[in-house]
């Protein structure tokens, strides 16, 4: 049920009543954690409580309870929780301040009771909790409930909803009879069965929907990511709910890993490769605005004439094939993606298979024949463009200092070009990796964040090519340099990705997430990478229909231009095989084409798995 339609209802069936009478927590207001307890966790992680706080306050609590029973008492109040010796020394005041930092409005509820509020009716909240009214008032105010008219608290009376205690309590204090009251709530057992025990007609809220980012028994941090993203998604539409849900979390984690291992580095410069950090760039400048950083647009394509310069052998013709698309390419097609303009000739139906590694003899000598070719008359445009990487290089001066070097990743290939072209040693910071990372840079100088730097798994590659599209600049790649005013400048692909249906709406969404996030009472939490890639992995791995239907019209960029997952229909398949076969293998989303195509609810993702395995990759 969406937020209007929840604001609505509740409105209708409230008409009736003189009184409306709202629990608070998980109705009026929510909190930015999964369980209440999560809080006092995520207090130890930002450094607001002791080390071992949480276990002690719960503790505590229990004591309190067992004691307020034993005495006759249903509820006890935070005083006596924090007057047990588990917490000598402690201020509860910590827990109030954070209390009220992570509380948020539930927009859809908190409608509502404004809109019986302005039009005559009496607007009550009455809570289970052991806070005190004043901390309630106060939590409530600050979401924008600032219209009541009067808060019941069952750590004031001692007793509770569930008892229904509280609310005969609240009857006798406002005079109300229970046929003029409506209670809103959330919990079957306090908030219905308890308003039953007095008389009062209950009205129970549908319970939220999960985002699937924190799983059956969410950790505090990765419960704390879920209830963030869950508490703010009615504030968008559906293309900024993906943004903000799926690409939210891994950006805002990456840029805060970004600054932890830029403070390893005193003085270092942090240098963002277009296009694909483009967005996790404005990322960090939105959480560390005092902070400068770079931007370097450059590609493997743009500098692969300047590569060509260099003698083709060693590594340095490794190297050349790397950067490189990783396909089957004729030589004509491999001498256009260099930018040899020669006149068209024939070709002799030699297709080259750049995805060997070793290099086969094939390849090597067709790289060192363009090598050569790239110094001739023949070849002028490349060797133009060679030197204009190298002019525009010396602008950058990514020999002079610590220069932290920030790609998505894969082998470290731009890397290695820009240390081959420069002489400088180079800081890596990928956001993920394959093995060729570690195999050609040294540890210390290429680090990734997801995986805890390990290899990126099956999932992660397979939606690859769609992250690179969500994280990218909304512009062509680099495929050269040419010269404006005398200076340097990049000249980029036509093509430009918000143009893409809901590509700017997905951005937007994207880019609230950290602006939530820097003024929420998480900030400061690291969001550990497995929490923060969870939710687009598992797009990856088994989306819904509405959500391969949503992105699989979309077109990316891998070595030419492919469409996501856009199957034909099922009756054309069946008149012609070889098509299916043919669009699956040029499908870059293989899981949601599959859905697409059946619309059932299969296991798509292991069937791909089981053949990516056939193949041996």
């Amino acid at each position: 049920m969406g937020k209007q339609s929840v604001t609505q209802h509740l409105l209708k069936a409230a008409a009736p009543y003189r009184a409306v009478a709202f629990d608070v927590f998980d109705t009026l207001i929510r909190r930015d954690c999964a369980q209440p307890c999560d809080l006092f966790a995520l207090m130890e992680e930002k450094g607001l409580a002791a080390p071992g706080f949480a276990g002690r306050r719960a503790a505590a609590e229990k004591e309190a309870r067992a004691m307020g029973k034993a005495g006759g008492k249903n509820e006890v109040t935070l005083a006596e929780i924090y007057a047990r010796p588990v917490l000598a020394g402690a201020d509860p005041q910590g827990e109030c301040d954070a209390e009220l930092r992570a509380a948020v409005p539930n927009l859809s509820v908190m409608e509502a009771a404004r809109a019986c509020h302005a039009r005559g009716q009496l607007v009550y909240a009455v809570s289970d909790m052991y806070l005190p009214a004043p901390q309630i008032r106060a939590m409530l105010e600050r979401c924008g409930c600032d219209f009541l008219d009067g808060i019941f608290v069952s750590c004031a009376y001692g007793t509770q909803k569930r008892s229904g205690g509280l609310f005969r309590v609240f009857l006798q204090e406002t005079g109300l009879s229970p046929r003029q009251v409506l209670f809103v709530g959330d919990d079957a057992r306090a908030d219905f069965a308890g308003a039953a025990l007095a008389g009062i007609r209950g009205y129970l809220l549908p319970p939220p929907e999960r985002s699937g980012g924190a799983g059956k028994e969410p950790q505090p941090v990765s419960g704390a990511v879920d209830a963030f993203v869950r508490n703010r998604a009615g504030r968008f539409s559906e293309q900024q709910r993906y943004g903000f849900s799926l690409l939210g979390p891994l950006v805002t984690a990456f840029a805060v890993w970004l600054h932890g291992q830029r403070q390893a580095m005193p003085g270092a410069r942090l240098v963002f490769l277009a296009r694909d950090m483009y967005f996790v760039r404005q990322a960090y400048g939105v959480l560390y605005p005092e902070e400068q950083t770079e931007y370097l647009r450059v590609s493997r394509q743009s500098l692969l004439p300047a590569l060509l310069q260099l003698p083709m052998e060693g590594e340095t013709l490794e190297l050349a094939a790397d950067a490189l698309p990783r396909q089957m390419l004729t030589r004509g097609e491999i001498q256009r993606y260099l930018g040899f303009e020669l006149p068209p000739q024939p070709e002799d139906g030699t297709v080259f298979d750049l995805r060997i590694r070793p290099l086969p003899p094939e390849v090597q000598a067709l790289l060192r024949e363009l090598s050569a070719l790239s110094k001739t008359p023949a070849g002028a445009n490349v060797w133009k463009q060679g030197r204009l990487v190298h002019a525009y290089l010396e602008d950058r001066a990514l020999d002079r200092g610590t220069v932290i070097l920030v790609d998505i990743g894969s082998g470290g290939t731009t890397q290695r070009a820009l240390e081959r072209l420069t002489g400088a040693a180079l800081q890596g910071r990928y956001l993920a990796c394959d093995d060729r990372l570690s195999r050609h840079i040294p540890p210390r100088r290429a680090q990734a964040f997801l995986f805890d730097g390990a290899p990126a798994d099956l999932w992660y590659w397979a939606g690859q090519p769609m992250l690179e599209l969500f994280l990218s600049e909304p512009c062509g790649p680099t495929v050269g340099y040419g010269v404006e005013n005398g200076v340097v400048c990049p000249v980029s692909k036509a093509g430009n990705n918000t143009e893409q249906p809901g590509m700017a709406e997905l951005h937007r969404g994207m880019m609230a997430f950290p602006n939530e996030w820097k003024t929420s009472f998480l900030n400061g939490v690291p969001i550990p990478p497995r929490v923060a890639c969870k939710r687009y992995l598992d797009l990856v791995r088994a989306p819904r229909l509405r959500e391969a239907a949503a992105f699989g019209g979309l077109q990316v960029e891998d070595g030419g231009t492919w469409t996501l997952a856009q199957p034909r229909s099922r009756r054309e398949y069946l008149c012609h095989p070889a098509a299916l076969k043919r669009d699956f293998a040029e499908s870059r989303w293989k899981t949601a084409f599959l859905k697409r195509l059946f619309c059932l609810p299969l296991p798509y993702d292991c069937l791909y798995a089981a053949m990516k395995k056939r193949k041996g990759r």
